[in-house]
């Protein structure tokens, strides 16, 4: 997307707080980058035959480039002190977001490495470093939640969702927190968009909340049980575009948090 000179948060700082202005993203002078990683192709040469097998593709490394930060006044050197300090200290990845119109909903997980004293003379005018992100597409959308609440005792309905990640090549593994109804029992969510993968718990307690991080793979509940054992080993996915999901079980409520990423 199109980058304009702007101000930004890094790690919950506003950059007005030093009069600082990312200025360039990139380091060649143009304000257009394209956040994607490289694509990396897996091919087979066979024997005799012109045309490869291909296996598949996967993007490549996570996104690394070059930020510039300046200031349209002079910086004295107490201040530079503490502009390096918030900026350059860290290691491990921070929130970093431009304040502009098209990039309000969007953000970038970065470490910046490398950094270098811009000087006019003996004056400091600001600072080049380089990022590096998490994601192979730049960055982020902000998390959602979709929640869908039942008074049926045993429900059996359809619902559609669509996954818009600019990650067209991957699956979203959202986080599931479903409320059992005061009956207990099953759960089964079917991917009809997934060759009907059936993700499945069964017997649940009445009114047992249990959380699901199919990212991680990690399941927590609010009983002092181990679900392992009533859980089928399938975690939900959810595929590029239109998901059809069938719910049926005996629920009160499941709620879905999502997170896409973002080509900046």
């Amino acid at each position: 997307m199109p980058f304009y000179s702007s101000s930004f948060i890094y790690n919950n700082v506003p950059s007005s707080v030093y009069n600082l202005y990312v200025s360039e993203i990139g380091g060649d002078g143009n304000s257009t980058w394209n956040g994607a990683g490289s694509m990396e192709i897996y091919n087979k040469k066979l024997y005799r035959r012109s045309k490869p097998f291909f296996y598949g593709s996967a993007v490549g490394d996570n996104v690394e480039y070059e930020l510039s930060f300046t200031s349209p006044e002079d910086i004295d050197s107490r201040t530079s002190e503490l502009i390096q300090k918030w900026l350059f200290s860290s290691r491990s990845y921070k929130k970093f977001m431009v304040v502009q119109p098209d990039m309000q909903d969007v953000y970038m997980n970065v470490i910046l490495n490398d950094p270098q004293v811009v000087r006019e003379g003996n004056l400091i005018r600001g600072y080049t470093c380089t990022a590096q992100c998490d994601s192979p597409f730049g960055g982020w959308k902000f998390p959602k939640t979709k929640t869908y609440t039942y008074t049926a005792e045993v429900i059996d309905t359809t619902v559609t969702f669509n996954n818009t990640s600019d990650d067209s090549g991957s699956y979203l593994y959202p986080i599931l927190i479903i409320t059992m109804n005061n009956a207990g029992g099953d759960i089964t969510i079917t991917n009809q968009s997934d060759s009907g993968r059936e993700f499945s718990f069964v017997d649940l307690s009445p009114s047992e909340v249990i959380t699901i991080d199919n990212s991680l793979q990690q399941i927590s509940t609010s009983t002092d049980l181990i679900r392992m054992s009533n859980f089928n080993k399938k975690y939900l996915r959810l595929v590029p575009g239109i998901n059809t999901l069938r719910f049926q079980g005996n629920v009160s409520s499941i709620s879905m948090t999502y997170q896409f990423v973002a080509k900046i």
